[in-house]
């Protein structure tokens, strides 16, 4: 039996709850914005709001789905394109930097880390359906890479742990705090081209 198409008129209204809600999250923080609300805004009935997300707390991870997932394509298309392994760590590097520096991706951490001591289940939501899936997708490339020899990489997972804390660090915190508004190709680049080679010199297959 065949899937079932999907409705585009359906699929047209989720995508327009998403983009309100990410708006309204982004601007009035998690707590403050209520399901009567966001169908106020859609505009769409209430039924209709519950009909594609159960709760307040669905709908807010999938902001933050459909967020990330732009960049776990962007990275499993580079995994997948043969390059070498300096090439594909900086063209990973450029793709986490254009995601998590991006202005809605600032407000939204925001928000995440404003409402977490209230709400510690929101920062669970966003810390795995950002940090912790993108981890994943570089940690499984770097384990293939110690199988292979090509690097040494006995914990895969605090190597990506390392990788990406390195990319983000002071950069994305003067942003969150609006020290910095942009962040330009020329800058990125910099920071890119050193913490790959800062991380490929400690990663060196070690000699028989």
């Amino acid at each position: 039996m065949g899937r079932k198409k999907q409705d585009p008129e359906n699929s047209a209204k989720r995508l327009q709850i998403l983009k309100t809600a990410g708006k309204m999250f982004m601007t009035l923080g998690y707590s403050e914005v209520s399901m009567d609300a966001l169908a106020q805004a859609v505009p769409v009935s209430k039924p209709t709001l519950y009909h594609y997300f159960k709760d307040k707390k669905a709908l807010f991870t999938a902001v933050m789905q459909s967020r990330c997932q732009m960049l776990f394509s962007q990275l499993q298309e580079t995994l997948r394109e043969g390059q070498s392994v300096e090439q594909t760590l900086t063209s990973i590097g450029h793709q986490f930097l254009d995601v998590i520096l991006e202005p809605d991706a600032i407000n939204i951490y925001r928000t995440a880390l404003t409402e977490a001591q209230q709400f510690p289940e929101l920062g669970k939501l966003f810390y795995e359906s950002g940090p912790k899936r993108s981890t994943a997708v570089l940690a499984d490339y770097l384990k293939k890479l110690h199988a292979k020899r090509v690097l040494y990489v006995p914990d895969a997972e605090m190597a990506a742990i390392v990788f990406l804390g390195m990319l983000s660090n002071r950069t994305q915190m003067k942003c969150l705090l609006g020290l910095k508004k942009r962040v330009g190709p020329k800058k990125k680049d910099e920071i890119i081209r050193y913490v790959v080679k800062v991380f490929l010199h400690g990663q060196q297959p070690r000699k028989s």
